[in-house]
């Protein structure tokens, strides 16, 4: 093997798992200063709709992310290929451990790939 694998850029690895949402703050504090005014409908039909905005905005970031992590995993499946040039007698050895490197990339990839589509579907913000 004569070319040397590049690894997958780091900028593809993103985590996932957010703070609490600053709605469910809100309601928390609104709930505990007892107010007892109209403006608590008001106050409440307001963050309905921000925690509609944001679960819309979570799950697309979610699908932008799955998206990435798709385009990763083209990238190395494409390096992968470089293992049909790779033969039993090779005198590199790190040409294996690179390759290696690679399948181990993959797996993070599809993991965080997982997480990211299931954020898209809704599930652990």
């Amino acid at each position: 093997m004569r070319r040397r694998v590049r690894p997958v850029p780091v900028e593809f690895v993103k985590s996932f798992e957010g703070p609490r949402s600053v709605v469910e703050r809100l309601r928390r504090g609104l709930s505990e200063a007892g107010l007892d005014c109209g403006c608590r409908n008001a106050a409440n039909e307001m963050l309905d709709r921000i925690d509609v905005e944001d679960d819309l905005i979570r799950r697309g970031t979610g699908l932008a992310d799955a998206r990435r992590m798709r385009d990763a995993i083209v990238i190395v499946l494409a390096l992968l290929g470089e293992l049909d040039e790779l033969m039993p007698d090779e005198p590199d050895g790190s040409a294996f451990l690179e390759i290696a490197d690679l399948f181990e990339d993959l797996s993070g990839f599809a993991t965080r790939g997982a997480q990211a589509s299931r954020k898209a579907a809704g599930g652990s913000r």
